[in-house]
């Protein structure tokens, strides 16, 4: 076994909360653009969005970096943990986001 498939199948078996913990402390930045473009979208008049299309647009552009966890640059798994941060920090966004059952609920 290489040393990358060995990391690799460690972090795989992290909870989606340990990984948006590793991920959110090393890439703080993502946060701060996210929670920037929900309030772009709210001052608009947008009454609720999509962290999906957050995440893709985000992706597409911004052309952001991170310091990776895993092989993405911004993995998909985060993108519920990360709506349920974004709207727990900041009241003007409560709501924003239509939310499906998670396990991430009970961590906000």
């Amino acid at each position: 076994m290489t040393q990358h498939e060995f990391t690799f199948d460690a972090k795989k078996k992290m909870t989606i909360m340990e990984r948006f913990s590793m991920f959110h402390e090393k890439n703080p930045h993502v946060y701060t653009t996210l929670v920037e473009m929900a309030r772009k979208a709210s001052k608009n008049g947008t009454k609720q969005c999509s962290i999906a299309m957050l995440f893709e647009v985000l992706r597409w552009r911004t052309n952001i970096e991170t310091e990776r966890i895993d092989e993405f640059k911004i993995s998909n798994c985060l993108r519920a943990p990360y709506a349920r941060h974004i709207m727990a920090e900041n009241p003007e966004l409560a709501g924003i986001f239509n939310l499906k059952t998670s396990e991430t609920d009970d961590h906000f």
